[in-house]
């Protein structure tokens, strides 16, 4: 994927799928109003729950809306898997996002844990 913009991929993908902002915000679930600030690039941190609808409006794939957002930097390899996103600062959205994940996660090894001890 080029480096373009958020704005630029989502409005490139909506012209060439002939979508209005109407059409893409009630599949990406949000305003037509959120749809054309993110188009003018005017949406620091855009939630991964919009992003996802985005992606499905618009046949683009999660990560590569994920990367453009800033969420996603691949290393000079291409991984993904590298470091705390670009665009996660503390007290973000996109961190509280991360810190609940996390918690999830560690409430899921904790249940794993819990029940082989039942065994």
């Amino acid at each position: 994927m080029s480096a373009q913009t958020l704005g630029s991929l989502l409005r490139e993908a909506r012209a060439g799928h002939g979508l209005s902002l109407q059409e893409v915000a009630r599949e990406a679930r949000c305003s037509p109003g959120y749809v054309h600030k993110l188009e003018a690039d005017r949406v620091r941190t855009p939630s991964p729950r919009v992003l996802a609808g985005l992606g499905r409006a618009l046949g683009l794939a999660y990560g590569d809306l994920m990367t453009a957002a800033g969420y996603d930097e691949p290393d000079a390899r291409g991984d993904r898997s590298v470091g705390r996103p670009a665009a996660v600062k503390p007290y973000s959205n996109a961190h509280i996002v991360e810190l609940l994940e996390e918690l999830q996660r560690e409430v899921r090894a904790l249940r794993t844990l819990v029940e082989s001890d039942r065994s």
